[in-house]
């Protein structure tokens, strides 16, 4: 056979392959369990206020999104999480407990999670989902993280005031 002819049937074949479905990574929503998973190994490094093992849980930057339409939020990245965490997240500027700390330990670890909604075509889940004042996301290669919290009002304004995204 000629060589130029066994190239082109050769090209021709691996086009095939490359092309092929079962080449092709396959997509599924990962298990829901995991989400709970997830919200429990959370809730108890929160309730254990070690900030490394916290910001593992946490896509950065983070946000603080005010309770109230029309205010602003604040971003934190992990640099920042670290240093500020206990007035960010444990007790405030003003050496009150942050109401999120307060809402974390009343919580029983079996709170209501609510089903999550994937979009197998794009292989993505839509938007994130919520768990308490908590904004899940999923990432493929570290699971699901929070994105973003809704922080009490109060809280928040001292948090600004006392330049914590700094």
């Amino acid at each position: 056979m000629k060589q130029s002819l066994m190239l082109a049937l050769c090209a021709v074949s691996l086009a095939g392959c490359l092309n092929s479905p079962a080449s092709a990574e396959p997509c599924s929503a990962p298990d829901p369990a995991l989400l709970l998973s997830t919200w429990q190994s959370f809730r108890t490094a929160t309730l254990a206020g070690q900030p490394e093992q916290v910001a593992r849980y946490y896509k950065f930057p983070v946000q603080l999104l005010p309770p109230m339409d029309g205010m602003k939020s604040m971003k934190i990245t992990r640099p920042v999480f670290i240093k500020n965490y206990t007035e960010l997240f444990q007790r405030g500027p003003a050496d009150t407990e942050i109401a999120m700390l307060t809402a974390m330990k009343k919580s029983t670890g079996k709170e209501y999670i609510p089903q999550t909604r994937f979009d197998s075509s794009k292989c993505t889940f839509i938007g994130p989902t919520r768990i308490e004042d908590y904004n899940f996301v999923y990432d493929k290669k570290a699971g699901w993280l929070v994105e973003s919290l809704y922080y009490d009002n109060n809280d928040l304004e001292l948090a600004k005031s006392s330049q914590l995204d700094r």
